[in-house]
């Protein structure tokens, strides 16, 4: 893909951060300077060594390590299960589909990789073939009310089975049938082997495949650049001698002061053992409030991520009374063009860092959380487990390192349709799983606003308690659009705030 394909396919976040970038736009009055360079290193290219199949034996990523040890702890753990669902009306030719699945299995090395033990290390062995697990459940013989409740309640049961990491397969698919012509497609791969944008990956080329094979065509994708192993030794080289030194400096001066701790008020005692017990709450910021947000981050050159950011800022800060401030989100970390079709464990946790001193304006804030989204993105693809070494604090298993509020803001998929006259139409999926304290796992959509859920540690947490936060964050967003001049404590005043804890 060229330079302009791929500019045209960047979400408004990421136009509006390259905007900014181009500008120039990092620090500003109110924050010391970045330390290091504005902008990491261009990495070099990776190279294609493991072969066009990355057949054999080759050692795990960085953050693939952190999960296969957290792995070995609790087996039993299916947090690390990632799941994608879509509601599927068409003819599904459950044969074509099945060999659509065998062909990317065949192409991409992570999807046929199994983690045994080498001695006292794991490996990642990738295999010639491993054919995936695929089950179809048809429920057109239960009585038609009945059949959606059931197949929800199938699905969930599927997300929640844990993968045998040494033997495999990580992938599986699952068809419920409702109807002849109305689906339920769940596809489940340990995280070991996928992350979001291999997700996508997967759906682009297996629509493709299946198209082909129903039509009678050949197969043709563009043949993989790389494969997942090349990438790994790629990082091991990188990441080390000077350029880990120089980004590790950045990192201990950016978090410098900032608790890697955030102690939200708890319902009950933390166990000495995270769980990942969670709970989960829908969240629907709604059409008009949405937009007048996005029109405050616009005069502020910011984008609706920095503008949410800091919007999770006023109410970390109303719940804990800190004034530093830690809030999490993902990065893509394919810092290499090369790297984008191929499937793997890329995705990256950043941490955004910003001082609440000084009781600021709301705008003010805004301004705040765009510098530090703005520098922790020029620093974003340093590995999170090396991240967490260099800042030590990783020992503690009651709860995620570093990072234990984490903000996404993504682009709502819409329906979309193939030749082969199928329609996919994404659904959500909750596994009843929670890595972090909170989780703010937004959709941005055009027409309805931000909307999506408030995921939560339900070991610590009561709903109750959950939902009495969430309510107060839409108090101090509407205060804030109200009033962007008036300062966190008259805003904070203004919500009832002697209401909740400090």
């Amino acid at each position: 893909m060229g330079i302009a394909e791929r500019l045209a396919s960047l979400s408004p976040e990421q136009r509006a951060l390259l905007a900014a970038l181009r500008r120039g736009a990092t620090g500003g009055p109110g924050q010391a300077p970045s330390p290091g360079p504005a902008v990491t290193r261009l990495p070099p290219p990776v190279a294609p060594v493991s072969g066009p199949l990355g057949l054999g034996d080759w050692p795990l990523s960085r953050d693939q390590e952190r999960i296969w040890r957290l792995h070995q702890e609790d087996p039993g753990l299916v947090s690390w299960n990632v799941d994608a669902g879509s509601r599927v009306t068409g003819p599904v030719d459950l044969p074509a589909l099945l060999a659509a699945l065998h062909v990317l299995v065949r192409r991409h090395a992570a999807w046929r990789t199994v983690f045994p033990r080498a001695g006292d290390r794991p490996v990642q062995r990738v295999l010639a073939f491993l054919a995936p697990a695929a089950s179809l459940l048809d429920l057109r013989g239960l009585p038609a009310a009945r059949r959606e409740a059931a197949a929800l309640a199938a699905v969930y049961e599927h997300t929640r089975q844990p993968f045998d990491l040494a033997r495999g397969p990580l992938l599986r698919l699952a068809l419920v049938r409702l109807a002849d012509r109305e689906h339920l497609l769940l596809v489940t791969i340990h995280h070991l082997a996928t992350d979001w944008i291999s997700f996508q990956v997967f759906y682009g080329e297996l629509l493709a495949v299946y198209e082909a094979l129903q039509a009678g065509h050949p197969v043709r994708l563009a043949p993989l650049p790389l494969q997942y192993p090349d990438y790994v030794l790629w990082e091991r080289g990188w990441w080390r001698g000077e350029v880990l030194a120089e980004e590790t400096r950045f990192w201990r001066a950016q978090l410098a002061g900032f608790p890697l701790v955030l102690d939200l008020p708890a319902d009950r005692p933390r166990p000495p053992v995270q769980s990942q017990r969670g709970g989960m709450l829908r969240i629907a910021v709604g059409a008009a409030r949405s937009q007048r947000l996005r029109a405050l981050a616009r005069a502020a050159s910011a984008t609706t991520f920095m503008a949410m950011l800091a919007v999770v800022y006023a109410l970390l800060w109303r719940l804990t009374g800190r004034e530093k401030l830690i809030v999490g989100s993902n990065g893509a970390n394919r810092a290499r063009p090369e790297l984008a079709p191929v499937a793997g464990l890329f995705l990256n946790q950043i941490p955004f860092a910003a001082d609440l001193g000084g009781d600021p304006s709301f705008r003010e804030l805004l301004a705040r959380s765009r510098r530090a989204a703005l520098a922790a993105y020029a620093h974003q693809n340093l590995p999170f487990s090396l991240l967490v070494e260099a800042l030590g604090g990783g020992e503690d298993r009651s709860r995620y390192p570093v990072v234990q509020v984490l903000l996404l803001v993504l682009q709502r998929l819409g329906s979309s349709s193939s030749r082969a006259g199928l329609t996919f139409r994404p659904i959500h999926l909750y596994d009843g799983n929670s890595r972090w304290d909170l989780l703010f796992g937004l959709y941005d959509d055009p027409d309805e606003g931000l909307g999506g859920v408030l995921e939560y540690n339900a070991d610590v947490f009561a709903g109750a308690t959950v939902a009495r936060w969430l309510d107060l964050l839409y108090r101090l967003l509407d205060a804030g659009l109200a009033d962007p001049d008036a300062s966190l404590s008259q805003l904070a005043a203004r919500t009832g705030a002697g209401t909740e804890p400090r």
